[in-house]
């Protein structure tokens, strides 16, 4: 429920909902992804109010997959939880360590800036892209379930894509004696790799017919200035398959997509 609330951008309701998930004393088999999904909407609503956060990545040690085999190497034998996740929620394990990791790239926006803070966004950056790429490099997004995790699994790429050029491109101009680690060589490419992220989003929403994520790639291209007329066309075409009513909640929804 607190996943659902996320999509729908009431981040008050996803904290409410998921507050106190990680204290509690009994295990269960879920309890990884919903202290995972705890994090992610503790920290979605304080950069909702503009409240910066010093904890980091909450004691998930997320930056350690940049010194693992995963970079390079897709775990095709994943664990039952995380295949579980991805048909049970609209989001799975790596996609909410990705959504945790552009948090932390956001947050990091309010430090005073310094090589030090630049090269820890870069590096939040790729380790939110290698996350995403184990999940959208499986073969198993074939049904509608999994199908809803692959797609939101991309939308958050192309957000990471569009950060790791920023970042990179602050890191040339404002930090020319820092050192500068393209770890996953996606310098210079990451616009031609973002767009291709939000067409696979748009023919795979036409195909299944998923208008919210069309809505959502249509506020993508406007609120990241990639294309703005391009987002509003995107948007005019899902409102028109809705009901009146339905078109009013969805008009609604896009005031609170910020991101």
């Amino acid at each position: 429920v607190s996943s659902y609330y996320l999509r729908l951008f009431n981040l008050s309701s996803a904290y409410d909902i998921s507050s106190g998930i990680a204290t509690t004393q009994y295990g269960y088999f879920f309890k990884e992804h919903g202290t995972l999904q705890e994090r992610l909407a503790e920290k979605e609503l304080a950069l909702q109010n503009s409240e910066a956060f010093a904890d980091s990545d909450g004691g998930f040690a997320l930056l350690s997959i940049l010194s693992s085999d995963n970079i390079y190497e897709v775990q095709q034998k994943r664990s039952m939880l995380r295949q579980s996740a991805e048909t049970l929620c609209d989001r799975g394990v790596e996609a909410i360590q990705a959504a945790i990791c552009q948090a932390e790239v956001r947050n990091l926006e309010s430090s005073p800036a310094s090589a030090e803070v630049v090269g820890k966004q870069l590096q939040f950056c790729q380790a939110g892209l290698i996350y995403l790429n184990q999940t959208l490099s499986q073969n198993d997004a074939n049904n509608h379930e999994r199908r809803k995790n692959y797609l939101l699994c991309l939308h958050q790429k192309a957000h990471l894509l569009f950060w790791h050029q920023k970042i990179l491109q602050r890191l040339r101009d404002d930090f020319v004696d820092a050192p500068v680690n393209d770890l996953l060589e996606l310098e210079g490419k990451e616009m031609d790799q973002l767009r291709q992220c939000w067409i696979e989003c748009d023919e795979l929403s036409k195909k299944y017919d998923y208008v919210y994520m069309q809505l959502l790639v249509g506020k993508s291209f406007i609120n990241l200035k990639i294309d703005e007329a391009v987002g509003e066309e995107l948007i005019t075409n899902a409102l028109e398959k809705l009901t009146p009513s339905d078109r009013t909640v969805a008009e609604e929804l896009l005031t609170r997509i910020d991101t």
